[in-house]
C-alpha cells in the first residue's frame, strides 16, 4: 500500500530484530587484540603488529638471500666430497649463527634489525627504552628464532620442527596481540619492546 500524497510506501517496522550484542573480549571464538597503551615517551608509539610483521618479512627477505648463497656453497661442496649429512648439518649451523649475528648486531648497534630500521622501528630496553645489552639480544633472538634454526642445524627432524615452529609464531603473534605494550612472549623472555618512532 502506498501514501496516496507522496506515492511512497509507508515505513517498515523494525519488528523484534535486535542487532547482535558486542563480542565479549577473552570469549572463545572473539579473538580481539588489547587496548595499545600510550606510548612510553613523548614521539614513541608501541609498534603495531602489521608493520612488525612486515619489518620481520623484510628481514627474512635478506637472510634467504644470504641463505641461498650458503646453500649454492653446500651443494658444490656435498658434490664434490660425497659428505652429504655432515656438509648439511655444518651449514645449517652457520646459518643459524649468521641469524644470530645479523639480529644481535643490529638490536646492540642500530637499536633496530635492518627490516625494522626501515620502517623506524626500534627493539629496547622494556624499562628504560636503553639499547639492548648484547645477552638480551641473544636472550631475545633464542626466543624468537630460535626454534628454527634448529630445524635449519638438524634438518632430519626438519619437518617436525617447520610445523612446530609455525605454532610457535601463530602464538608469538597471539601474546603479541594481547599485550597492551605488544610484547610477545619473547619479549617478555627478554624484556625488551618494539617501538615507533615519530
Amino acid at each position: 500500500m502506498t501514501d496516496p500524497v507522496s506515492g511512497a510506501p509507508p515505513p517498515q517496522s523494525p519488528g523484534n530484530w535486535q542487532a547482535p550484542p558486542p563480542p565479549t573480549p577473552g570469549m572463545p571464538g572473539n579473538f580481539q587484540q588489547a587496548q595499545v597503551d600510550a606510548g612510553p615517551a613523548p614521539g614513541v608509539s608501541y609498534a603495531d603488529l602489521v608493520t612488525r610483521i612486515i619489518a620481520m618479512i623484510i628481514d627474512g627477505v635478506i637472510l634467504w638471500v644470504i641463505n641461498i648463497v650458503l646453500l649454492i656453497v653446500a651443494g658444490v661442496i656435498v658434490v664434490t666430497t660425497g659428505m652429504g649429512l655432515l656438509i648439511t648439518l655444518i651449514f645449517g649451523l652457520i646459518w643459524a649463527v649468521v641469524s644470530l649475528v645479523y639480529y644481535v648486531y643490529g638490536w646492540t648497534k642500530m637499536r633496530a634489525s635492518f627490516g625494522q630500521k626501515f620502517l623506524n622501528l626500534e627493539t629496547v630496553n622494556a624499562a628504560d627504552g636503553a639499547t639492548l645489552t648484547q645477552p638480551q639480544s641473544i636472550r631475545r633472538w633464542a626466543f624468537l628464532w630460535g626454534p628454527f634454526a634448529l630445524g635449519a642445524i638438524i634438518p632430519i627432524v626438519g619437518a617436525l620442527v617447520s610445523l612446530l615452529g609455525v605454532l610457535y609464531a601463530l602464538y608469538l603473534l597471539y601474546t603479541a596481540s594481547q599485550s597492551p605494550k605488544r610484547q610477545g612472549f619473547h619479549d617478555l623472555q627478554a624484556g625488551t619492546v618494539v617501538v615507533k618512532r615519530g
